[in-house]
């Protein structure tokens, strides 16, 4: 799965947003390899994706809505995406290649008061020498064939494989021998970096699909992919162990979508540049790659300037709007920083901090 471009409206906190993961120029000596459609090298596509934004821009919210649209197209279930709606209405839109040559585009409109969608769906053979706008120019209906059967849309669409990292949707990695090994070697990398105590990792005997990790007489377990008893490790390990779990899936091409949401909060910034190196060097021909964050060392990477995506909260006409920009589309010379550019918050993705401001003059009054 690649999602080339997203519109959402009326969806958890997102009205009229679109945000896309395509770019239009080739670059030259670019950090991240074959960053287009395998065979297709004008079909070009963001690969490697570092989403920022302040607290409450919805970047937690944007891969809820990405995994509620791919369980939709495999299960046809309507419930999933009529909780995703607060108001009477919402919609989206999706554009997105999964597995084959064709470009395939989903949009839906969402009525939660009768658990109603309605669903235009369309696809277009992608050309040998056709961009991502040239190829959109073709689309071709074909809502008649998506709606025949519960099942027909799931048929068109293809498999999709995913994984998103966050607690309450994260799925298990298939323990296959294969990926038992991966596994257990990221394991025994990550966590001891960030716990020399804890290189002790082992694949229990006893137990199926379980890893044991031991410090002094206590057991950490690891049963079908996931911690048990996450209570006994501080919170930067017990991260490790869900980005160790991530990485993973990553090294066994488990999927082709990866999306990371902000696994490194309490984990060096060091490190999380330098394991988000290794998510990028493993990923493969047609795969992506979404990483949010908050830590601006990230901006120090030597990736192309459209692999830098803020979402920004700005209120209009009384109510708060949540929008996606690109790098690229505003710093357009090589020497541009991105740092400096986000530093003077020329993508106004920084927090508001006047009410603090106000807070601090309080106090100095009182005094």
């Amino acid at each position: 799965m690649i999602v080339l471009n997203l519109q959402l409206n009326g969806v958890y906190e997102f009205n009229n947003f679109n945000i896309n993961f395509t770019y239009p120029k080739k670059i030259i000596n670019s950090i991240i390899e074959d960053e287009f459609l395998d065979g297709r090298e004008r079909f070009r596509y963001k690969k490697a994706v570092i989403l920022m934004g302040a607290n409450a821009t919805g970047k937690t919210s944007l891969g809820k809505a990405l995994v509620r649209i791919f369980t939709y197209m495999t299960t046809s279930n309507p419930l999933l995406l009529c909780e995703m709606v607060a108001g009477e209405k919402g919609s989206f839109s999706i554009d997105f290649v999964n597995g084959d040559y064709r470009l395939q585009r989903l949009a839906a409109e969402i009525i939660p008061s009768t658990n109603e969608v309605n669903i235009q769906y369309k696809d277009a053979e992608i050309g040998t020498f056709d961009s991502y706008e040239k190829c959109a120019s073709k689309l071709k209906d074909r809502t008649a064939e998506a709606t025949k059967t519960p099942a027909s849309l799931k048929k068109l669409v293809g498999d999709i494989r995913y994984r998103f990292a966050y607690p309450e949707i994260e799925k298990t990695l298939k323990l296959t021998g294969a990926n038992k090994a991966i596994l257990l070697k990221t394991l025994r990398a990550v966590i001891g970096t960030l716990d020399p105590t804890l290189q002790d990792v082992r694949i229990s005997k006893d137990l199926k699909d379980t890893f044991i990790i031991r410090r002094g007489g206590t057991e950490i377990i690891i049963q079908e992919g996931r911690l048990l008893n996450r209570e006994v490790l501080s919170s930067g390990t017990a991260d490790g162990i869900d980005v160790a779990m991530f990485l993973a899936a990553i090294i066994a091409r488990e999927s082709t979508f990866y999306y990371c949401d902000e696994h490194f909060s309490y984990i060096q910034s060091d490190i999380e540049k330098r394991i988000f190196g290794i998510m990028l060097d493993r990923l493969g021909n047609n795969e992506q790659l979404i990483f949010t964050t908050h830590n601006t060392d990230m901006l120090d990477l030597n990736l192309p300037k459209h692999s830098y995506i803020f979402l920004r909260k700005q209120q209009e006409d009384g109510i708060y709007n949540v929008s996606a920009i690109s790098a690229s589309e505003v710093l357009k010379r090589n020497t541009d920083s991105i740092r400096n550019a986000v530093e003077n918050d020329i993508f106004a993705s920084l927090p508001q901090d006047s009410l603090l401001d106000e807070l601090e003059m309080g106090w100095a009054n009182e005094q």
